[in-house]
């Protein structure tokens, strides 16, 4: 059987998480995709901060640490991110794309223009698209529909959930990778790779709230039938915890990061006191997250930040929604669970690619989505043109 290296690699803020496995090319029919993983690894940066690693050259060691850990056969040259920040831009975008002046069939080419559209007039001129997930499609004979290539129309409308990601955070991350002799494959959003690692196939159909707890980044989201309806991520993680405690009750980083696990639990009056201040800002914008909006169906809290006592149970409370830890299948029996939870979105991402590209094999169509980067210089443009039609 023909196998074929999947290298992914999940860059956050406090460490760098790796899986590395051999997925079937060609599969029978009645044969189901798995994923044979060859190596993880996961690697912490040398300090403890609640903020980004801009430094490449601290990075591109991290990666390296993570790789050499895995105890690879052969090193990659190429390699999937999978990334968050506490800096993207999360929007509800609407485009509509003239396709004739009589009804012509929707090709798929008709919706990558869509999608470029969208992008050009919604994105900011700094930044890159690291999702655009249509909500669906009207056209005029035609409503809510999921995928409307072979439908008849001539215009068709569009809904989509976008996050751009900073082009300086990307480019740090790019010669991160280069300074290791890896090219970048692509760019995945982080909860992406968590629904591919902790939502059941049967929960697909139901409304799921995603609270992922970050070193220096949270990111809430609701999917909703697979797809992501609403999003935010904000600056704040388990570091911004243990700085406040460390701050407040007077302890070393090392003391408060263990002290910060306790939670709710702790036996320090001040510790607990921080807690319940530090997840205001968390709370407040869960409570926004969730209103004027159907109600989740379930709650899943990820993210090392979710090992913290008591968090898991906050987010129920909060959110009314039965709430349970998420992690991957396949990171059980991979060490403590602070190290499963690490390895969690990049073991799922692996094996959704795996399941993705059996599924490909067999002819099945594949999920529309953004192809390229969306330029700068297109952006600009774009923008300029519509600023000379409203004003002169």
């Amino acid at each position: 059987m023909t196998t074929k290296p999947l290298v992914v690699l999940d860059i956050g803020s406090t460490k760098v998480a790796c899986a590395v496995g051999r997925s079937p090319i060609v599969l029978r029919p009645t044969e189901q995709a798995t994923c044979e993983v060859i190596g993880t690894g996961v690697a912490s940066y040398p300090t403890l901060k609640s903020t980004w690693p801009c430094d490449q050259a601290l990075l591109a060691r991290t990666i390296e640490q993570a790789l050499e850990e895995a105890h690879l056969d052969t090193w990659p040259d190429r390699a999937i991110v999978i990334l968050t920040h506490p800096a993207l831009s999360h929007r509800a975008v609407t485009a509509q794309l003239d396709l004739a002046d009589e009804p012509v069939t929707i090709r798929g080419r008709d919706l990558e223009r869509l999608h470029a559209q969208a992008v050009s007039q919604a994105l900011e001129v700094d930044r890159e698209p690291l999702l655009l997930d249509p909500l669906g499609y009207a056209g005029n004979g035609f409503d809510a529909a999921g995928d409307p290539r072979g439908l008849v129309a001539t215009r068709v409308h569009g809904r989509f959930q976008l996050i751009g990601i900073p082009m300086a955070v990307k480019r740090a991350v790019l010669q991160a990778l280069d300074a290791v002799g890896l090219e970048l494959d692509r760019v995945v959003y982080s909860l992406q790779a968590v629904v591919a690692a902790c939502v059941e196939e049967s929960w697909w159909s139901k409304r799921v709230l995603l609270v992922d707890l970050g070193g220096c980044c949270t990111d809430l989201a609701l999917w909703d039938n697979g797809h992501l309806v609403r999003s935010t991520s904000i600056p704040w993680g388990g570091m911004t915890l243990v700085e406040a405690i460390a701050t407040d009750a007077r302890m070393t980083m090392d003391h408060a990061l263990t002290a910060s696990l306790e939670g709710v639990s702790s036996p320090h009056p001040i510790v607990r006191k921080v807690f319940n201040e530090q997840l205001r800002l968390v709370e407040s914008s869960l409570r926004h997250l969730l209103e004027e909006t159907a109600h989740p169906d379930r709650a899943i809290v990820t993210g090392r930040g979710a090992l913290i006592g008591g968090l898991v149970e906050w987010v129920e409370q909060v959110s009314r929604t039965k709430a349970v830890l998420g992690r991957s299948p396949l990171a059980k029996g991979l060490g403590d669970l602070g190290r499963q939870m690490a390895l969690s979105p990049s073991l799922g991402l692996l094996q959704r690619i795996c399941q993705t590209a059996a599924a490909s094999s067999r002819g099945a169509p594949s999920r529309v989505g953004i192809q390229g980067s969306g330029r700068l210089i297109d952006r600009l443009l774009a923008r300029t043109r519509s600023l000379l039609i409203e004003y002169f």
